[in-house]
């Protein structure tokens, strides 16, 4: 017996000496703050993040399997101090070496029937690459695991989500573990988009690591009880293909490992047991393994997750990453993972920069969501991360800037022109130049778009654009919020400092009643600035609104102000008269305004220059736009033609005159004319009225005088005035009564056209007296009392003897339309 165990040790001990270049370490227990120098500088100059106690939680790890050591949970939240806070903001899920660590939405809140979006900052480590400093990563996780809060997968390369690959360590042999135990002690029913920092590849062996705080040479208890070794192998690139996947729900950029000195980042099935493959020639320094796995990655592209700089020197440290989920459509179970890396700057800026270490980063990837197993949809979220064994290694930090379970809003930037007749310019603008002194409108759109509370404590901070004024109103107002349920606030010139307005909106937007509605626009009004004699290229300028729950940023559009060219606009009526006439509601009216256009230097427009004619009339604008040609180009404008008759009449009144203002906009030269004024003199379409003398007398008689026709005594005129109006004339009368009380049956108003005519009598019915068929284009007026004479026109005729006194009458006149009286 004594020769037996001396036989074992000796063959142990030979064992042990073709391993001497194992790795040690001893599990770290989780430390209540950061205090590295290097990790304190960058909580420092960490984004703000939203605070995330009340919404993420998490607890020790439910082990189940034998041999499984991952039984820690070292995420934390932090302030920007380093130290633990239920108000922090920082996210630290592994700090200091070997630690590992999860953090989940408190509920399954993550709908993946639903679009959702996730906006985060993530920290990886200050170094050059080496696993010394920037080992393992971090991973965004979905997951349907029954542990619930509680899930965990391996340190390491494991990165917190994958499973452990517990390669043990024998008294006569290295056994490496089974595919099904590295899929059991993975998070089960998960998704992941990992940010490895670390090319953990069979390849680049760094020795098998000792996962269980064992010494080299390990006791012959712990080789007996078995000593498990994680063989870092994860990320080996094979040259055999890995599309037999495509039919487990892999896509076909599916492939064995990944690359990249500085990271990688692609989508895993951590619980799907043939995401690991096993391979057996491993090289002799993983003696005695000779079996590993390796992982499959979907959509993996190389990217620096470490430190870089900018084109200026200063460091790049918090990477951005935009996470967009959008789901199956109906009856299917391919959804769609798109993420945006580095596409922020610190300051929530557009990170536009082509340097290959902080450059933006987009991928599409299909995923397959029976993955998750979920039978309603609704899984966790959440993060994980692992750190490498050396003491240099750099925490593993997130903040988050949106939550997908709490609400998801987003806001846009555009800069309306109101000088070139109220010209949009945004993100996608061909045409985004304005002119020196133009009047520009900044405007900042905030979006409530879906979620399970209101955006709440909203802090703008809006970086006004280079070389633009902001102009304040008469009440010293630099600008104005506008709520989608009508309600506006003020922003005072005093909340304006060094070229940005900081304003924390007094109200909230969302959809609960205290919200003002779910949108909110701040207008600032601005003017460009350009005395150079060249344009000035504006870049785009950052606007950040920072809530308590909720982080969105937008960048105002680039544009750029022209210089002031050596030429004018000049815009000439055509016209001898500024006066038009119009006639009221006439079939097929127009309203013609003639212009000329031409360049002050008699200079050509360019091949269809396009020019803007910004119209008013009656409070209101019109615009038109057209085609520029030639040196002089002649426009005549139908105004009509711009409105819908309603509105057209309702300021061209009849009988009113109306003053037209009309100036042309040269947009790409950034150029207004001077302002042409027209005056619009509205006339009836048709007219007909009538002009009557108010008294008529005939001569005195004596009694006895039998005279039949008493002539007139006193001139009476009578005339019709008509336009497009055909006439009928007639005339009625009861009679002449004695001192206005008794009828005289002997005296009878007649009336005679001509001395050709016959005497018609007037009576209480109508009687035609004249008629007009013609319709006359211009005002006529037919003065039909000029041709009587005194035995024409009105008469009084004696029917008998009268008795001496004065009698007195009433005629009634009427002209009526001709053709309505046919």
């Amino acid at each position: 017996m004594h020769y037996n165990l001396k036989q074992n040790l000796l063959v142990v001990t030979f064992l042990l000496i073709g391993i001497s270049s194992f790795i040690s370490f001893d599990n770290t227990i989780v430390s209540a703050s950061l205090t590295d120098s290097t990790d304190l500088s960058v909580l420092k100059a960490a984004p703000s993040g939203i605070s995330v106690d009340k919404y993420m939680s998490n607890s020790a790890p439910s082990v189940s399997e034998k041999g499984d050591i991952y039984t820690t949970n070292s995420a934390q939240i932090l302030d920007t101090s380093g130290n633990n806070s239920i108000n922090g903001n920082i996210i630290a899920l592994a700090s200091g070496k070997n630690t590992y660590g999860s953090i989940w939405s408190n509920d399954k809140t993550f709908d993946i029937n639903k679009e959702q979006t996730i906006s985060a900052w993530l920290y990886f480590g200050s170094g050059d690459g080496s696993q010394d400093v920037n080992s393992e990563g971090i991973a965004f996780v979905l997951q349907n695991d029954d542990k619930g809060i509680a899930a965990l997968g391996a340190g390491l390369e494991g990165l917190g989500v994958y499973g452990y690959d517990a390669s043990q360590f024998t008294i006569v042999s290295g056994t490496a573990a089974s595919q099904s135990y590295i899929q059991k002690t993975a998070i089960q029913n998960s998704i992941a988009l990992e940010f490895d920092s670390d090319n953990n590849s069979f390849y680049t062996p760094t020795a098998p690591i000792n996962n269980d705080g064992l010494t080299v040479p390990p006791s012959i208890s712990q080789i007996v009880n078995g000593a498990y070794f994680s063989l870092d192998g994860y990320d080996t690139q094979l040259g055999t293909s890995a599309t037999s996947l495509t039919s487990s729900g892999f896509s076909d950029k599916v492939k064995y490992g990944a690359g990249g000195a500085y990271g990688h980042i692609a989508l895993t099935y951590p619980s799907f047991a043939n995401s690991y493959k096993k391979i057996d020639s491993l090289s002799s320094a993983y003696s005695p393994w000779t079996e590993g796995y390796v992982l499959a990655h979907d959509g993996a592209q190389q990217a620096q997750l470490t430190d870089g700089t900018d084109e200026y020197g200063n460091p790049f440290q918090w990477h951005h990453v935009t996470i967009k989920w959008i789901p199956a459509s109906s009856g299917s179970t391919k959804a769609t993972l798109e993420y945006s890396y580095n596409d922020k700057n610190i300051d929530y800026s557009d990170n536009t920069s082509t340097k290959s270490d902080i450059k933006e980063l987009t991928s599409s990837i299909p995923v397959d969501t029976s993955k998750l197993n979920s039978s309603d949809g609704k899984v966790r979220w959440g993060f994980t991360a692992a750190n490498g064994a050396s003491s240099n290694v750099a925490s593993k930090l997130v903040a988050l800037d949106s939550a997908p379970d709490l609400l998801y809003a987003d806001a846009d930037s555009d800069i309306v022109d109101t000088t070139l007749g109220n010209k949009k310019i945004t993100e996608s603008s061909t045409d985004n130049t304005v002119a020196d002194g133009d009047s520009l409108k900044l405007n900042y759109e905030l979006n409530y778009i879906s979620g399970n509370e209101d955006w709440k404590d909203i802090a703008a901070k809006i970086k006004i654009p280079d070389d633009t004024t902001v102009t304040p109103d008469s009440d010293g107002n630099v600008a104005t919020i506008t709520y989608s349920d009508g309600t506006t606030e003020n922003i005072s010139s005093s909340e304006l400092s060094n070229s940005t307005i900081q304003h924390t909106l007094a109200k909230t937007i969302g959809t609960t009643a205290s919200a003002a509605g779910k949108t909110a626009t701040i207008t600032i009004n601005a003017t460009a600035k350009n005395k150079t004699s060249s344009n000035i290229n504006v870049a785009k300028s950052v606007a950040t609104f920072i809530g308590s729950n909720e982080i969105s940023t937008t960048n105002s559009p680039a544009f750029t102000i022209l210089a002031n060219p050596s030429y004018s606009l000049k815009l000439s009526n055509t016209n001898s008269s500024n006066e038009l006439n119009l006639l009221y509601k006439l079939d097929n009216a127009t309203l013609n305004l003639p212009t000329e256009l031409t360049y002050s230097d008699n200079h050509s427009f360019e091949d269809s220059t396009n020019i803007l004619y910004q119209i008013t009339a009656g409070g209101k604008e019109f615009t038109v736009g057209a085609s520029a040609s030639g040196t002089s180009y002649d426009q005549t404008i139908d105004l009509k033609s711009l409105m819908d008759d309603d509105t057209f009449w309702n300021i061209f009144t009849e009988d009113s005159t109306q003053t037209v203002t009309i100036k042309a906009i040269d947009q790409a030269n950034g150029l207004v004319s001077n302002t042409l004024t027209y005056k619009v003199i509205t006339k009836p379409n048709k007219t007909l009225s009538m002009t009557v003398s108010n008294n008529l007398a005939f001569q005195n008689i004596n009694a006895g005088d039998t005279t039949k026709y008493l002539h007139r005594k006193t001139n009476f005129k009578l005339s019709v005035t008509s336009l497009r109006e055909p006439w009928l004339l007639r005339v009625s009368t009861k009679g002449l009564y004695l001192n206005g009380q008794t009828l005289n049956k002997n005296l009878a108003l007649v009336y005679r056209k001509d001395s050709n005519s016959t005497y018609s009598t007037l009576s209480s019915t109508p009687t035609l007296i004249d008629q007009n068929t013609t319709s006359y284009e211009t005002s006529n007026t037919d003065n039909i009392s000029d041709d009587w004479n005194k035995n024409t026109g009105l008469l009084l005729k004696q029917l008998g003897a009268n008795t001496a006194g004065q009698y007195t009458g009433t005629l009634s006149w009427s002209v009526t339309d001709a053709l309505n009286n046919n």
